[in-house]
Formats: C-alpha cells, structure tokens, sequence
C-alpha cells in the first residue's frame, strides 16, 4: 500500500507542481495588469462562487469515491455510481450558478463584476465531470488525473496570457479561467470512456442514499466555506476594493500551500475507507497528523522563498500585500488539520458534526472580523482569518469532537512506525 500511495503522490504532486508553478507566474501577470482593484473584482467572485461550492459538488468529493472504492451497495456497479453522481452535480452546479449571479446581481447589478460572474461561474456546473476523476482515482488512474489536470492548466494559462498579451477587458480573462475548466472535463471524460467503458444507469434508490448523508456535508461545507471566505466580504465593506486585491494577493501564496493538503487527502480517502475502524481509528488519526505535521514544516522553506519573491514579482502596488505575508504562515497548519479531521468524519459517516464546528467557527470569524477589520485594516483580516480556522479546528473540537484533539495532541507517539518504513526501506 505504501508504494501505491507514494507513487500516486508523486503524479499528483508533479501535476500540482507544474499547474502551481504555471499559475504562480500567469497570476503574478494577471495581478499587474488588472491592477489591485480589477484583481480583487475578480477574486470576489471567486469568493461568492466558492460559498456556493458545497451545492454544487452535493457533498460527493469525499462520499462517492468512497463508495466506489468500498462497493458496498448491493445491486449498484461502480458505472451507476458514476452516471447518479455526474447528473446529480449536473443540476447541483446549475443551481450553485444561478445563486452566484443573483447575488451579485442583487449587490451590484448589471456593473463589471456581473459580466465576471456571468462568463467564469459557469465553472461550477462544468466540475460535475469531478465524477470521472473520483472514478480514475479508486483505479489508480492517477497518472491520467494528472495529466488531465495539467493539460486544461496549461492550455487555460495560454489563453491567459493571449488575453494579457492583446490587452483585452477582464471578461475575456474570465473566459479563459473556464476555458481551464471545459478541457480538463473533456480529458477526464476521454480516459474514463477510453477504458472497457461500461455504460451505467441512473440508481434513483443511489441518489436518494447520497442526498441522506451528504445534506449535513453540504451545509457544513457552505458554512466553512462562508468562514474561509468572510473576509474577502469584509475587507470589501470595510476597506474597498482596493484593498481587496491586496489582500487576495497575500492569500493567493498561501492557498498554493494548501494544495499539498488537498493531495495527502485525496490519495488517502480511498486507501483508508476499507481499513479504518473504531479499534484502529486513533491510531490512523494519528499517523496522518504526524505525515500531515511533517509535510507542513517541510513547505516552510518555500512559504520563506515565496514570500520573499512576492515584493519583486508582484511590484510596488501589492507594497501592502507584502507586509502580510510572515502573519499567514500559520493559516496552511490549520488548513491541513481541517483537511484531516474532514477525512476521518467522512470515514466514521459522521456528517453532522462538520455543521456545528464550522458555525462555531464562523461566528467566531464575524465577531472578530467585525471588530479588528475597521479598526486594523489589513491586519485585522489577518487575524480574522487565523482566530476563524483557530476556532474551527482546535476550540470546536475541544467543544464536540475531544478525540480528535488527542490524536493530534499525541500523534508524536507514532513517529516510531514512520522511522521503521524509513529504516526498512534502506
């Protein structure tokens, strides 16, 4: 199993790695050539799309590939599985969609930002072909993953570029970023069909069993969503869009950090949906916090790296994104123990307690974010965004979830299993 999931890690990571790298440098020129304003424009709406995110998954990132991988709904093929979930997500995204641009339709009308919305969040319903990659995921397909990932990265940075090149408004940016989006679906599509395609049928008996458990992931999603995202909203209230860019600027290092998470879960959901259970659960709590610890104090020396690059790459306009970089290297620490913590609720098919603790954190991230951004600027959206996760991972844990606390207080004690792979290994 080990050499699966370093093999697995190490397509993704590869993919990840480029599709990051190509992004870093393609987001450095879209930054200076919108400038501050235009690029928090922008990323607002990725933040309103993101809240809508949940909806338009259904819940499905961690349920459907564990049920494709554990096959354990009698009468229900891995094909089925993954015809109910693709049409479900199809009118998930659709509403998702259709939610985004009435909201920002309602706050700004038929203004620039609409046009946005209306040309990049077709996205959501396009990620219903997630599904063919949850499919290529449970097969070990990882190589065909990435290489999907990287050809939509590659061929929508491109287009990116052309646009910056020939000067054009931001909604043919736009355009681009979902041009990114319609060719990785159309790959994923291609070597899910290419190989012994087997036509499934739509199970409503499946699609009712996945509604039942993933509604509390929704709405906990959604919630955690809004709690990530409260101080884009808030920065715009307060402080405007200027600052907004600023700010979205700053995150956007430290949300390509927080991909690496995204990996160490997505490789171990299904090697661990078919061997995780009550007698062993603390003991794999406590190993993926102690891998998730290490892979986050090895990221530190490219956090450094990156963040003195940011002030020569991005130029004087982000001045004020710059100084804010040293207070964020904390946020990727708790975005890796939310990440872990999701993996084994989902693994204990304990859906609700996701919902309580992203409120708790929510409401913490209001209460604060209301008091520290008018009074601290910048600074205070810094602070919002680490007492929000703060709250989120280790208080609400404290409060609902003690278990979880002493896996990651006590993960140290399985440094020995880890020593000895190494040890055998050489």
């Amino acid at each position: 199993m080990h050499k699966k999931i370093i093999t697995n890690s190490f397509f993704l990571l590869l993919d990840r790695g480029l599709r990051l790298a190509v992004s870093f440098a393609v987001g450095i020129f879209i930054a200076r050539f919108y400038g501050p304003e235009q690029f928090g424009q922008l990323n607002y709406v990725l933040a309103t799309a993101s809240l809508f995110g949940s909806l338009s998954s259904l819940g499905f990132d961690d349920i459907v590939p564990r049920d494709m991988a554990a096959l354990d709904h009698e009468n229900i093929s891995r094909a089925d599985m993954q015809k109910t979930a693709l049409l479900m997500r199809l009118l998930g995204g659709m509403l998702a969609l259709s939610l985004v641009l009435l909201l920002i339709y309602q706050e700004y009308g038929f203004t620039q930002i609409f046009w946005i919305a209306l040309v990049l969040a077709p996205y959501l319903p396009i990620q219903a072909t997630d599904i063919y990659e949850f499919r290529l995921r449970v097969e070990d397909q990882f190589s065909k993953i990435a290489f999907s990932r990287s050809l939509g990265s590659l061929a929508g940075s491109a287009l990116k570029c052309l646009v910056i090149f020939l000067g054009l408004p931001i909604t043919f940016l736009a355009a681009a970023m979902t041009s990114e989006y319609i060719i990785t679906a159309g790959a994923f599509k291609l070597f899910v069909r290419g190989k012994a395609y087997v036509k499934g049928i739509f199970q409503p008996v499946y699609a009712k069993a996945l509604i039942q458990r993933s509604w509390k992931i929704i709405l906990a999603g959604t919630i955690i969503m809004c709690q990530v995202r409260i101080e884009y909203f808030l920065v715009e209230k307060f402080l405007g869009w200027e600052s907004l860019g600023q700010y979205s600027a700053a995150l956007k290092i430290f949300e390509v950090i927080d991909v690496v998470c995204v990996i160490l879960v997505t490789v171990l959901m299904p090697k661990l949906a078919s061997i995780v259970s009550a007698e062993n659960l603390l003991q794999y709590s406590r190993r993926t916090y102690l891998l998730g610890i290490m892979v986050y104090l090895t990221l530190i020396p490219a956090m450094i790296i990156l963040s003195l690059i940011f002030p020569y790459a991005y130029g004087s306009q982000y001045a004020q994104a710059a100084v804010l970089l040293p207070w964020l290297f904390l946020r990727p620490f708790f975005s890796m123990l939310n990440s872990v913590r999701g993996m084994f609720l989902i693994l204990q098919n304990n859906y609700w307690l996701p919902a309580m603790c992203s409120s708790f954190g929510l409401l913490a991230s209001l209460i604060i974010g209301y008091k520290l951004i008018p009074a601290y600027g910048l600074f205070g959206a810094v602070a919002t965004t680490l007492s929000g996760m703060f709250a989120l991972t280790i208080l609400s844990d404290l409060l609902f979830n003690r278990k979880n606390v002493i896996a990651i207080f006590t993960c140290y004690k399985e440094w020995h299993y880890f020593a000895k792979l190494v040890t055998n290994r050489f």
